[in-house]
């Protein structure tokens, strides 16, 4: 199989990035030609490592520098940028032919001009958030982007959703719909002999309003009092940075609660850790969750649509909340103040997140493309 893979950019640490480059690596292990495309990269370094059998290549649109335009201009060279786009990568598709092409997170223009030089060739688009967040309406302009995306999306072979509550959604405007998780990095297979640090919690992800860092930020300072040696470290960027720390400043919280550059090895961080938690309003299927439980790490999640429901057993393999500030203080203070009850909710969740190991789900990837051929 020659398959081609396009993404925006490899430029940002978040799950897409890193499931994407997992898959791409995993195929060309396999003996697959595999072509990794990205057209606004820029002079941005790769965030994750692209095995050596990936080609690599970038159509060099910079459409995030658009934002320094006045909206008359900037409509003008979205227009430009759109055309050169299609033009590079209408060349680099005659010159590689590949078999099938995977889009994996998509604009309503950047999905148009890419399929459209993809007449004979099969399309697979993943939807990698919530349907609930993607095509939700809020007046008469978004209605008619959502119309016009949905009428795009009817011309791809296939739709990969992430998880179930997704897929049903999509099932009611598309046909042809297909549920595969993502994989986990790395399975952790010994949690036993973890040395922990006493008290931490790690929060991991982007500093966006979709993580909803500023309720958990709010639900900790409802019960830090009563837990003094307990401290949060979250890891991620953002344009947010500022807004929360400020946050964290008003509620006497600095030095309780820190944010950090992302790392590479977030896996280590997981390993220090006694406790996770996911705050966020809506989700694909959470990598960081799922990272957190392959690392042992007893976890709390938001019941957002989608994903935490149907990773997690509520008070079994995690904790689940509502989205609001209080119950999630309350299911934070339940896991501090029971200590037996948080250690067995780790190891039955370490055993169930064995089941998205790279070995099991990359074999449901790779069948899911190669049924499209």
């Amino acid at each position: 199989m020659n398959i081609a893979f396009v993404l925006r950019s490899l430029a940002n640490s978040g799950g897409i990035e890193r499931t994407l480059t997992d898959k791409a690596n995993y195929l060309a292990e396999q003996g697959h030609q595999v072509l990794f495309v990205t057209y606004e990269q820029g002079q941005h370094e790769l965030v994750f490592e692209l095995s050596t059998s990936v080609i690599y290549v970038d159509l060099n649109c910079r459409k995030f520098t658009l934002y320094r335009y006045p909206l008359y201009k900037r409509l003008y060279k979205s227009w430009r940028m759109n055309r050169v786009m299609r033009s590079r990568w209408n060349t680099l598709v005659d010159d590689l032919h590949p078999d099938l092409v995977v889009i994996t997170t998509y604009s309503n223009d950047s999905l148009s001009e890419l399929m459209s030089v993809c007449k004979k060739i099969p399309v697979v688009v993943e939807s990698h958030t919530a349907f609930t967040h993607d095509m939700q309406s809020h007046n008469f302009l978004e209605k008619l982007k959502n119309k016009y995306m949905l009428n795009i999306l009817k011309k791809c072979s296939l739709l990969i959703a992430l998880t179930e509550g997704d897929k049903l959604c999509w099932e009611k405007y598309l046909k042809n719909v297909r549920k595969v998780n993502n994989p986990v990095t790395r399975y952790v297979e010994d949690v036993e002999h973890v040395k922990r640090r006493k008290g931490r919690i790690i929060c991991v992800g982007r500093l966006h309003e979709q993580k909803r860092y500023d309720r958990l930020i709010s639900a900790f300072s409802l019960i830090s009092d009563r837990h003094p040696s307990w401290y949060i470290d979250i890891y991620g960027y953002g344009s947010l940075r500022d807004s929360l720390e400020h946050q964290i400043d008003v509620l006497g919280l600095k030095g309780r609660i820190v944010i950090h550059e992302p790392t590479k090895d977030i896996y280590q961080e997981y390993l220090k850790s006694e406790l996770f938690v996911l705050s966020s309003d809506y989700e694909g299927l959470p990598l960081v969750l799922l990272e957190a439980m392959a690392c042992g790490t007893p976890s709390i999640a938001t019941d957002c649509p989608f994903g935490p429901a149907e990773v997690i057993n509520d008070y079994e393999t995690g904790v689940l909340c509502k989205m609001d500030e209080k119950d999630l203080a309350n299911k934070i203070d339940w896991m501090i103040t029971h200590e037996k009850e948080r250690h067995e909710i780790g190891t039955k969740g370490h055993k169930a997140a064995a089941r998205y190991k790279k070995e099991i789900i990359m074999k449901e990837w790779e069948c899911a493309y190669l049924s499209v051929l």
